[in-house]
């Protein structure tokens, strides 16, 4: 049951990830293309005909627990009905940052609400994203050693906006699965 649902993520993933995949031609020179380490290793700028979005890189998943939808976090930043945009909705910067000390642990303490306390500490990064819009939306990521976890932080983190970020090559073990 576990493959049946890791693979229909990975074909919905994929199909959406080809679907909306717009070139990336005529895109402005200030747009911001290339995502901070260590997000650039599991996510990716992609155009789409809706402006660029920030989604899993190839090998990972976002997406919401429980229901499997995938996460994006999109440049145009509206609620519904999204105009066709192109390359003329994109992010103008992307500000980020590790967090230390005080400010991780009380990161943490507002992730792990309604989760059990784990002895294990992520790596906590913020970010603030700006569109050329001029709008704003906020995130923390917890780097774990294989996953991670994000959690949308706009006016404050709410710990019921957590997305997971899966590593699908170390997440499945195709070896150990019978057929």
């Amino acid at each position: 049951m576990r493959l049946i649902i890791i693979l229909s993520l990975l074909i919905s993933t994929s199909s959406i990830t080809a679907s909306t995949v717009n070139q990336c031609e005529d895109t402005p020179k200030d747009a911001i293309m290339e995502l901070p380490i260590p997000l650039s290793e599991w996510g990716k700028i992609i155009c789409t005909p809706y402006g660029h979005i920030i989604s899993s890189k190839e090998g990972w998943i976002w997406s919401n627990p429980g229901n499997y939808k995938p996460v994006i976090i999109p440049s145009q930043m509206v609620k519904s009905n999204p105009k066709k945009l192109d390359n003329k909705s994109y992010f103008k910067k992307i500000v980020w940052k590790q967090l230390q000390s005080k400010e991780a642990e009380l990161a943490i303490q507002v992730f792990e609400q309604g989760f059990d306390h784990s002895s294990i500490r992520p790596n906590v990064y913020s970010m603030k994203v700006i569109s050329i819009s001029g709008k704003e939306l906020g995130f923390q990521f917890f780097e774990f050693e294989n996953n991670h976890w994000g959690i949308w932080c706009n006016n404050e983190c709410n710990p019921n906006s957590r997305f997971m970020i899966l590593n699908m090559k170390k997440s499945l073990n195709v070896s150990k699965v019978n057929s």
